[in-house]
């Protein structure tokens, strides 16, 4: 009987036993990019952008092709549209009046008009098909034209993608910054505990008095605070890195979800990321939309200036026309060639070429003097770069010296040599030093993001 309650004991606690032991979910940077990638609202716009501007090419590049159309005209009118007679013929005189009066007898006599009737009613149905054959380059400069706007189009997703993976590393590299903190507060646990048991031995024997053993719990309670608060950042943080990427999840599992840090030894100096300025501003994403403006600029001013051309077209038509009561209609065919000359609009046609070339030289001045701004920032994201890296250096350097410091202090302390006052002064210099390191680290991972998610894709 008691074996039996210890076995439905345990299958009780099974399932909390397995709720307790969730899966933990583990993201690398890579995983956290594509996420965002499949989940960005920008990216689907971008892409139904893309599909547009397609749509708009294969459009213009149909006007290569003949105009064909089905055109059908009927009509039934209450009187001849048409209605000649001698007189109109021949005109108002004698032969005229007797031929008329000729008719009119002959008309009486067989129940008919003494006049001939035309078009009372008719029909015309054909098939129509007109080639252009030019129209003043418009045809093809707006094909020319569609294909930048698919090209610009392009460039503006691959712009959204940038931004959105650029979002996607500043909040992770953020994560990683303090997980980075967490490790070194976590090393600065390990020393109190350690200096703890030390005390605890010193206190029992009478070396320390209560006010040395009392200041050590207050430094490893205030530790203890500034690992909690760690803590909930650690938390922020990943809610914001989750929502950015646009995954699902619950607050309460956020303890569940680990992030994969690159491996802050690796860490490149900024020689060894550096692109050349000028060769990097080249291959932006921003200046080749420059270009595309310039361009567009320029192909705007051809299809301005084709509306002041002769258009010329051949045509082709077949079809059925039936217009005359004593006649059966009949199917016939046809060719013809088309051409008109533009004749008046000479003058606001002159203003308008003139207001395109004032677009071609804006579009201009916009691609040199924002290269020249683009060159400017690429210069300051290295400056950043090397400024948060020396920080970094240096903060190093002293978080280095703060342990020697520190090592010969708790040697000195374990000798009997200095007080828990001294120690404890070593430990905080060195705990102020690690903040300081941790601080410069989140700096230079942050500046490293900057300046590489600046540069062209094939650098990366």
């Amino acid at each position: 009987m008691k074996w039996n309650k210890i076995v439905i004991l345990v299958f009780l606690l099974l399932p909390s036993l397995s709720l307790s032991g969730q899966e933990l979910h583990r993201f690398t940077l890579d995983e956290c990019k594509d996420i965002a990638l499949q989940n960005s609202h920008e990216l689907r716009k971008a892409a139904l952008d893309c599909k547009a501007a397609k749509a708009l090419e294969a459009e213009v590049a149909s006007r290569f092709f003949p105009n064909a159309s089905v055109s059908g005209f009927a009509f039934h009118a209450f009187n001849p549209l048409v209605s000649v007679t001698a007189v109109d013929l021949i005109g108002n005189n004698d032969v005229g009046n007797v031929i008329q009066g000729i008719w009119q007898t002959i008309a009486d006599e067989q129940g008919g008009t003494a006049s001939l009737d035309f078009l009372k009613y008719g029909q015309s149905y054909g098939v129509t098909a007109i080639q252009p054959v030019f129209a003043g380059g418009r045809i093809v400069n707006g094909f020319l034209y569609s294909k930048l706007g698919t090209e610009a189009a392009a460039l503006k997703a691959e712009l959204s993608e940038q931004q959105v993976l650029e979002e996607v590393e500043r909040n992770y590299f953020g994560l990683i910054a303090l997980m980075e903190k967490e490790k070194y507060l976590n090393a600065m646990q390990d020393l109190l505990d350690s200096l703890e048991k030390v005390a605890d031995v010193a206190f029992r024997e009478g070396v320390i008095v209560k006010a040395d053993y009392l200041l050590l719990q207050n430094r490893k309670m205030e530790l203890g605070n500034g690992r909690a608060r760690l803590k909930s950042g650690l938390r922020l943080m990943k809610m914001n890195l989750l929502g950015n990427i646009g995954y699902h999840y619950k607050v309460m599992d956020l303890d569940d979800y680990a992030f994969v840090s690159p491996g802050m030894d690796g860490i490149p100096a900024p020689e060894e990321v550096y692109v050349d300025e000028n060769e990097a501003v080249a291959g932006l994403t921003e200046t080749r939309l420059l270009d595309l403006q310039v361009k567009a600029a320029q192909f705007e001013k051809k299809i301005a200036l084709g509306s002041t051309l002769p258009q010329i077209g051949l045509g082709v038509r077949y079809g059925f026309n039936r217009f005359f009561d004593t006649r059966p209609g009949r199917w016939n065919g046809l060719v013809f060639a088309a051409f008109s000359i533009p004749l008046t609009d000479w003058a606001a046609n002159s203003y308008k070429m003139k207001r395109r070339q004032y677009d071609i030289e804006k579009a201009q001045y916009d691609r040199e003097h924002l290269s020249e701004m683009l060159l400017l920032r690429q210069r300051k994201f290295y400056l950043e770069l090397t400024s948060a890296w020396d920080a970094l250096t240096l903060a190093r350097s002293q978080r280095e010296y703060g342990h020697y410091l520190y090592d010969q202090a708790r040697v000195s302390y374990e000798s009997g040599c200095s007080t828990t006052t001294d120690l404890l002064q070593a430990y905080g210099n060195l705990a102020e030093q690690v903040e300081r390191e941790t601080v410069a680290l989140g700096d230079y991972l942050t500046a490293l993001q900057v300046y590489r998610s600046h540069l062209p894709k094939n650098n990366d």
